[in-house]
């Protein structure tokens, strides 16, 4: 079945239908059916530039806000959509950056959207694997702006595995020790001048007083007192609160385990937990919510938080059941929290290479076959898989041999599939991103997927994190309970809150978005920025399929990633300077005065550089004029600035054109920009033959045209060019124009036309330049459409395109 779930196990699934972010009362079922919740996601308008962000670093937070802002889908877009569900009958209940959400009864529901196949009592297996995935069809009024609509509800519950036991309970200060290069001082997040945050995405309900009472026990945590009012806030998404837990859902210790290690990992860091409904509308939702929240725009929650660094999701669906159109929609919600700053961190799975439990209901992520976590599998996102910590020696800080780690490992389908071996493998919808070429080690570097994990922390729950919990379903006996978690649902949020220490020991203030770069250039430089995971595995090699081990090794492997990052030394690769998004250019030639009869043939260069999506200050332009055919330019100036003007003479017949390339203070330069235009012959240049008479008039060029009402009269005109135009004058009294060439009738021109103006008719294009002699004659009047159109013709001038 396709739902989210924890690691690789399923998980509860809310069913309010509310606004994102903020309390709503939906509106009220009618006689057609039960109210039904709708969202629909908003198309990305610029795609290529939105990868391009998430991709940059160095920038502050303001170039992030300012480029981010107009890289999401614009005010009339959302206006449209919104126009779009409230004309189809649905009340709008909430929005995001990128989502509009609504309600109505089921039945305006289907008639919009059509039947969604869990429309019924008794859903198939097949129908439930579609449960939370799209609608089949749209309105048409929405298909231009949005990607895809999804329902709001739906999923079935389960939890993740824990272990009673606590004999060798790790904790956040052993988590700093262990993840901070020998002999440096492990960070606490104290050293920030700006209190970070850290979000995390949540489906489930949870007891916010099971964190205040782990905090609060001695112990538990070297750092400040926990105070719940400044330290957390908690974010509804498409629903009116929080939910609370429910006896039999034990989903709510995953909650007290990622806000709880986070605590124990940074107990300087703000939290910020976003919980939204088990579907793929809710999780593509909370995604969205953080986006607004640190941009603060008109849709934060409580005013938003621009000091969110980092996102951890202990939450996945197999990406084999996960379908195409929901990767698209989340995708560009993933890259834009990144182009944020924020740094996104998610569980790569705990059923080893095949990602699921064996389940006979799945289609494709049975435990059977080789399968990788989503949206850990996302290029955009640190997958984080897992290890076996232990330690060696009470040294601190670590001196490099008082911990030893190998992998989590799981060695069949059986021991996989009860989550016991750390997620890993290789994509099949993802290509190989650009920073995993640094990888060199045989089998992987021959891969051409997206390869899983990034990196790996300790998960196994043999050495994994104690927490407290209220949940109903295990406090039957003698109330609140300990249990010792694991999982990469501890390993993700552990490198989160490992991540933030690490930027509050730099002094951030803000987040810094994609580390993928950094840290695999601290892996290529080979200076002991990684604990190499060489034992272990995760899966049998004879189930391996597309991947090309099971086995942890030397280098690179899908089992642990790179390894288990010691942040102090990847801190230098993380915050290394990278090129910068460029500018963009625009070059434009025009005639300045054209009806004037003294200068008609000024000219007007105009050019214009815009920052680029990261909004880096421009420097200037260089900007060049030719005229086609001659080597020396018109104008050229290397060091112009970025935006300006330069006014000249030019000739009758010829063609210019202008180039520009900007660029901006880091000296990255835009593509080159270029137009052309060309310099009308004007009618003084023909000669008449017949009956002409030239008419002064201001809307025609260099204020004067010829015309003549006489049959056979004609007018000649000579130019070199390889495609020509003729300016003439159109009206109710016009008729008919004979063109001709070298005693070739090229064609007739109808000057006929109910409202008066002036058009330009192609009349010769032989894609060579030469020079030509054009004939233009009066043609008979009864030749003429219309009755009452007279035998009188016009020419205002003669295009000559080089």
């Amino acid at each position: 079945m396709q739902r989210w779930t924890i690691g690789a196990r399923l998980a509860v699934a809310t069913t309010i239908v509310a606004a994102t972010g903020a309390a709503i009362t939906p509106g009220l079922a009618h006689a057609s059916g039960p109210a039904t919740g709708v969202t629909v996601f908003l198309k990305a308008p610029n795609t290529a530039a939105l990868q391009r962000l998430a991709d940059a670093t160095g920038l502050t937070h303001a170039q992030r806000v300012r480029a981010l802002t107009a890289l999401l889908p614009t005010a009339a877009e959302r206006a449209q959509a919104i126009a779009a569900l409230r004309d189809a009958g649905l009340t709008v209940t909430g929005q995001s950056a990128w989502s509009v959400s609504a309600s109505a009864p089921s039945s305006e529901v289907t008639a919009a959207f059509g039947a969604h196949p869990i429309a019924h009592a008794h859903p198939t297996a097949a129908e439930e694997a579609a449960a939370t995935g799209p609608y089949l069809s749209m309105p048409a009024a929405l298909q231009n702006v949005a990607t895809a609509a999804f329902p709001t509800t739906a999923g079935p519950a389960a939890y993740h595995p824990a272990d009673d036991s606590c004999d060798n309970c790790l904790g956040g200060a052993d988590f700093r020790n262990a993840y901070t290069a020998p002999d440096v001082t492990p960070s606490s997040g104290l050293d920030s001048a700006a209190t970070l945050t850290i979000a995390t995405i949540q489906l489930a309900g949870w007891n916010p007083g099971d964190l205040t009472n782990w905090a609060n026990t001695p112990g538990n945590v070297v750092g400040p007192t926990y105070n719940a009012a400044q330290d957390l806030t908690m974010v509804p998404v498409d629903q009116a609160s929080v939910p609370t837990p429910q006896k039999g859902d034990t989903s709510d210790e995953e909650v007290d385990l990622d806000q709880e290690a986070l605590y124990g990992t940074d107990p300087y860091a703000h939290q910020r937990p976003y919980f939204a409904p088990n579907t793929n509308a809710g999780i593509a939702d909370a995604y969205s919510q953080i986006v607004d929240d640190v941009l603060q725009d008109n849709h934060a929650y409580q005013g938003g938080d621009p000091h969110i660094v980092a996102v951890s999701s202990s939450w996945g669906i197999c990406e084999a059941d996960n379908g195409m159109q929901d990767i698209r929609v989340m995708e560009p919600i993933l890259e834009s929290v990144v182009a944020a700053g924020v740094t996104v961190f998610s569980s790569s799975g705990d059923n080893g290479i095949y990602d699921s439990s064996a389940d006979p209901d799945e289609a494709d992520c049975n435990g059977l076959t080789a399968n990788v976590n989503y949206p850990a599998s996302s290029p955009a996102v640190v997958a984080v898989g897992g290890t076996n910590l232990l330690p060696v020696g009470t040294s601190s800080p670590n001196v490099g041999n008082n911990w030893a780690e190998q992998a989590w490992t799981c060695t069949s389908k059986a021991s996989c599939a009860f989550g016991d071996g750390s997620g890993g493998g290789v994509s099949d919808v993802f290509t190989k991103p650009a920073y995993q070429n640094k990888i060199t080690n045989a089998p992987f570097a021959s891969v051409r997927m997206r390869m899983v994990p990034d990196i790996s922390a300790d998960a196994d729950p043999a050495t994994g994190f104690r927490i407290y919990t209220t949940d109903p379903t295990d406090t039957a006996n003698n109330g609140p309970n300990y249990f010792q978690f694991g999982g990469t649902s501890l390993a993700s949020p552990a490198s989160a809150a490992l991540f933030t220490d690490m930027l509050a020991a730099h002094g951030s203030t803000s987040g810094i978005g994609d580390i993928h770069q950094g840290l695999y250039n601290a892996y290529a430089a080979n200076v002991g920025a990684f604990r190499d995971i060489t034992q272990g595995s995760n899966g049998a090699t004879a189930d391996a399929g597309a991947d090309p081990s099971v086995n942890a090794g030397v280098g690179y492997d899908t089992v642990t990633g790179l390894g288990s990052p010691l942040w102090s030394a990847v801190s230098s690769y993380v915050f290394a300077a990278r090129p910068v998004l460029p500018p963009t250019s625009v070059g434009s030639l025009s005639l300045t005065h054209p009806t004037s009869a003294s200068q008609p043939n000024q000219v007007t260069a105009t050019w214009t550089s815009t920052k680029s999506a990261s909004g880096i200050a421009l420097a200037g332009a260089a900007v060049t004029i030719h005229r086609d055919g001659q080597s020396q330019p018109v104008y050229t100036n290397p060091t112009a600035p970025a935006n300006g003007s330069f006014a000249f003479t030019g000739v009758p017949g010829a063609t210019y054109q202008i180039s520009v390339i900007s660029s901006d203070v880091t000296g990255a330069k835009s593509k080159e920009a270029d137009s052309s235009l060309s310099v009308p012959i004007d009618d003084t240049a023909f000669k008449l033959s017949g009956s002409w008479r030239r008419v002064r008039s201001d809307d025609t060029y260099a204020g004067s045209m010829v015309t003549s009402a006489h049959k056979s009269s004609y007018a000649t005109a000579t130019a070199a060019g390889a495609t020509y135009g003729l300016i003439v004058p159109v009206g109710p009294s016009y008729g008919l124009l004979r063109v001709s060439w070298n005693g070739f009738n090229l064609l007739t021109i109808n000057e006929y036309a109910r409202t008066p103006g002036t058009k330009v008719v192609d009349i010769f294009d032989s894609g060579r330049r030469q020079t030509r002699t054009f004939k233009f004659t009066v043609l008979d009047r009864t030749a003429v459409a219309s009755p009452s159109t007279s035998g009188n013709v016009g020419i205002d001038g003669l295009l000559a395109i080089y």
